[in-house]
């Protein structure tokens, strides 16, 4: 699976969460961001580990797919390279997980080609 897609899958009903990136350069920053933005429950544990349990969880936001928009992601990838990769392969898996179980899970860069967001 290569990720990030660079257009939305239109299914209807997805739970569709956007993460902004923007001057994110840290790995707690940008586990702090995801938490936010998807609603983790409490018990996250903000580390790798945890990001990959929730992922593959999502059992407070229940959806028939799922589609994470990284905005900025291009952002990520220069000022914390070894994050965004690390953050790349667990949403991979978790795509795995998900396609496993019959369900979509889509990650989106909304970064356009010429750099801008859109």
């Amino acid at each position: 699976m290569s990720m990030p897609h660079s257009a939305l899958p239109a299914t209807p009903g997805s739970a569709v969460v956007t993460i902004e990136l923007a001057g994110c350069g840290s790995k707690a920053e940008l586990l702090a961001r995801i938490a936010t933005a998807m609603r983790f429950p409490a018990w996250f544990g903000h580390n790798w580990d945890a990001l990959a349990d929730c992922l593959t969880d999502l059992s407070w936001m229940p959806a028939p797919s799922y589609v994470l928009e990284l905005r900025h992601l291009d952002e990520l990838r220069k000022s914390a390279p070894e994050v965004a990769r690390t953050l790349l392969e667990i949403l991979a898996e978790a795509a795995a997980f998900w396609e496993d179980q019959g369900i979509g899970f889509s990650v989106v860069d909304t970064t356009g080609a010429d750099g801008t967001d859109g």
